[in-house]
């Protein structure tokens, strides 16, 4: 069994996952504003809270769970949510946090990777050995997939293609800069 968990701009989501990607149940909590006032906290409780509750309810242990998952907005690295402009969270060491809860594995990625892989194992992705993902947001997400395995940069885990700047007149988005919507 693994755990999967999408941070968003709105919610977290987590789901009890079989190995074959099939979701045996869920839980999603909306983030309010209140929530925001320290995020951080609010998400690293929501999730401990959460995983605890699924697995009460399913009656497995945490011992049993394989690998915990987590889908972030932003830029991570090692562990670390770097930046999540729209949750204002800046070097956030979340699996440190999580780890003291849970003793499986515990991966962080971006959530438009983690979609773009989704994609590659289950979805439409599968049959191909080179492809491009993207993903349309608040900015525009993707993976890069070369002979099956998903390119990683140097840097930063993101090769993200865009948090960037579509309509010069567009909504101001929480980092300042215009978007499209």
């Amino acid at each position: 069994m693994k755990i999967g968990i999408d941070i968003g701009g709105s919610h977290i989501a987590i789901g009890l996952v079989e190995s074959n990607g099939k979701i045996l149940a869920k839980k999603e909590k909306d983030i309010n504003t209140e929530d925001k006032s320290n995020i951080e906290k609010f998400i690293e409780e929501t999730i401990a809270v959460s995983i605890n509750e699924i697995l009460r309810n399913n009656n497995i242990k945490a011992e049993d769970i394989e690998m915990i998952g987590i889908a972030c907005p932003g830029t991570s690295k090692d562990g670390i949510i770097v930046k999540a402009e729209n949750l204002k969270i800046y070097n956030f060491p979340i699996v440190e946090k999580l780890q003291r809860y849970f003793s499986a594995q515990i991966k962080l990625l971006n959530d438009a990777k983690c979609a773009g892989l989704c994609e590659k194992k289950y979805g439409a992705l599968r049959q191909y050995k080179d492809a491009i993902f993207m993903c349309l947001g608040t900015g525009i997400g993707g993976a890069v997939f070369m002979d099956g395995k998903m390119l990683k940069p140097k840097r930063y885990l993101g090769m993200e293609l865009g948090h960037m700047t579509i309509e010069k007149d567009g909504i101001e988005c929480s980092c300042g800069r215009k978007r499209m919507f």
